[in-house]
């Protein structure tokens, strides 16, 4: 099983803030260290983003997070110095011809750029190692038309509910269970402010658990209230070390409230 530290936009577009979560990130655990390549412009032009963010601070924020080609170079370059693997999530697929030759071993892509991704047009020069992709505001349907259209690729789906931070009610691990039937690489994007929750995911036998992560207090980061820091981040190292046995003594150690057998675990799927 292995860890992505999902840095996110927790760099706050410094460099030497991003460089540095490298570094804590694989002295914590971590096997996969990835970034949001964002580009301001594809994000906003959506028709979406006016009914529910305004469009010129939105494109600020965004802007001001942006890394630089050079940047995304240095993490890649610090990644391998730090023997962790670099990867990156691409928001639009008219950015993949350029990623896929920068360097990333590993890419993600967004639910909701799945739909409008050209498979025929890009697969056949795909140079990555592995592909990840979340299920997130992807239908039932639309997860199986991206299995079909990914054959041949080795890739990872990951069960992902985007809600910031997710309720526990909401986790809807259970998914995960039926996610093993379609394809035999499933993981966990993990939107919770709950360890907890992550560790019965690990022991549901997950391939891949994606924690945001931090090295700088909450408030100064926009996804500070769903990242975990680098001592949380040695836990979930630890934890996955344990034996079946082991990991499942220590979440039935916890008290009723806190198990994980209870409402949101028997929800049944909602796609």
């Amino acid at each position: 099983m292995k860890i992505i530290a999902e840095l996110c936009q927790n760099h706050n577009g410094d460099i030497n803030t991003l460089k540095d979560m490298v570094v804590k990130s694989a002295e914590s655990g971590a096997d996969i260290v990835k970034i949001q390549s964002i580009k301001a412009n594809s994000l906003t032009e959506r028709k979406e983003f006016e009914s529910f963010r305004k469009y010129s601070d939105e494109y600020k924020r965004l802007a001001s997070l942006e890394l630089s080609i050079d940047d995304e170079l240095e993490f890649i370059h610090t990644a391998k110095a730090n023997n962790v693997i670099p990867m990156t999530t691409i928001f639009s697929p008219n950015h993949y011809d350029y990623y896929n030759s920068l360097g990333y071993d590993y890419l993600k892509l967004s639910g909701y750029s799945m739909e409008a991704f050209d498979y025929g047009l890009k697969l056949d020069k795909f140079n990555f190692k592995h592909l990840v992709f979340s299920t997130s505001s992807l239908t039932l349907d639309e997860i199986k038309q991206c299995i079909d259209n990914l054959q041949g690729i080795d890739f990872t789906i990951l069960h992902c509910v985007c809600l910031y931070p997710t309720p526990v009610e909401k986790v809807n691990l259970s998914s995960i269970e039926y996610l093993k039937t379609l394809h035999d690489k499933v993981g966990f994007s993990d939107h919770s402010n709950n360890l907890l929750i992550s560790k019965q995911a690990i022991l549901q036998g997950i391939d891949m658990l994606e924690r945001h992560f931090t090295i700088l207090s909450k408030e100064k980061t926009r996804d500070g209230q769903v990242s975990i820091n680098p001592q949380e981040l040695r836990q979930l190292n630890q934890f996955r070390k344990y034996s079946r046995e082991q990991q499942f003594r220590i979440i039935n150690s916890f008290n009723d409230k806190q198990k994980f057998n209870h409402t949101y675990y028997k929800r049944r799927l909602q796609w």
